[in-house]
């Protein structure tokens, strides 16, 4: 499956704002982690003694 063929047929490009789609994906990848992680750490409750 070559996904730059397949975002080719749906946008018409391969880039945004000069950087590779292969770049954004990525980077929306990590923001997800990042949300997830911050959600998890945020529900936890504190350890009582």
């Amino acid at each position: 499956m070559n996904w730059t063929e397949i975002w080719m047929k749906l946008f018409g490009r391969a880039e945004f704002l000069g950087l590779d789609i292969g770049f954004w994906a990525s980077m929306a990848v990590v923001a997800v982690i990042v949300v997830l992680m911050n959600a998890v750490f945020w529900g936890m409750k504190p350890k009582k003694d």
